[in-house]
């Protein structure tokens, strides 16, 4: 399974190479497509696994003026 993020910048807010930076480094890669970024599961992801990484992402954007959606398919 996958989570995937698609991400909004605000012209007021963080630089978008750094806020792809911060979430590399909690294991979400760039892709093509619908969506900006993914995150591979090494194992079916219970709901409390995409919450715990929702609120990861919560405090990697928090302040950068970046909104986001995550979806798990």
């Amino acid at each position: 399974m996958k989570t995937y993020i698609t991400l909004w910048f605000s012209s007021e807010g963080e630089n978008p190479v750094r806020v792809v930076n911060e979430l590399k480094e909690i294991g979400f890669e760039p892709v093509y497509g619908n969506y900006d970024m993914a995150y591979s599961w090494d194992k079916k992801p219970s709901i409390d696994d995409i919450l715990y990484l929702a609120d990861i992402v919560k405090k990697k954007l928090n302040g950068k003026g970046v909104l986001f959606k995550l979806e798990t398919i």
